[in-house]
């Protein structure tokens, strides 16, 4: 009999400008209310600054900037910081909205299309006909592509 939770797995959904994306559920820390960052001497344009998350300096970045979108505004009062932690990585994402935690079939789970323009994106997930791009947190915090990150909240 094969083991449920190798046939299931759980996500977090969240929308950026109107694309769904998600989270393996694992990845995610915890979801707050969007808090203003305290800018940061960056010269990226997707790093937004740092946040105190209960005495921890937590690097903020526009995740949607990140994967390449337009930088957007923010509506602090709608937008969710996304808080990823991989090992001894942690960041703070800023999404427009969390849509919701949901249980996931593995057929329901189909690998990224190549060419799919981001190294982020770990395979797409068909829900109810919609397409949920699941992002890879481990790629998104690895040291290569975040280094300056932790650099600006040291």
């Amino acid at each position: 009999m094969q083991d449920s939770s190798e046939s299931t797995l759980q996500i977090v959904a969240f929308t950026i400008d109107g694309v769904e994306y998600a989270f393996r559920i694992e990845a995610v820390k915890e979801i707050i209310r969007y808090t203003q960052p305290q800018p940061t001497s960056s010269s990226l344009e997707w790093m937004r600054g740092v946040i105190n998350l209960r005495g921890s300096i937590v690097p903020i970045i526009e995740l949607g900037a990140r994967l390449g979108r337009a930088t957007a505004a923010i509506d602090p009062k709608a937008a969710k910081i996304l808080v990823l932690e991989d090992g001894p990585s942690t960041i703070g994402a800023v999404v427009t909205s969390v849509d919701e935690v949901r249980t996931i079939d593995a057929e329901q789970v189909q690998p990224a299309p190549v060419g799919a323009g981001s190294s982020y994106i770990e395979s797409v997930v068909t829900v109810d006909e919609r397409l949920i791009m699941l992002l890879d947190a481990a790629e998104l915090l690895s040291l290569d592509s975040n280094a300056g990150i932790q650099a600006q909240a040291a």
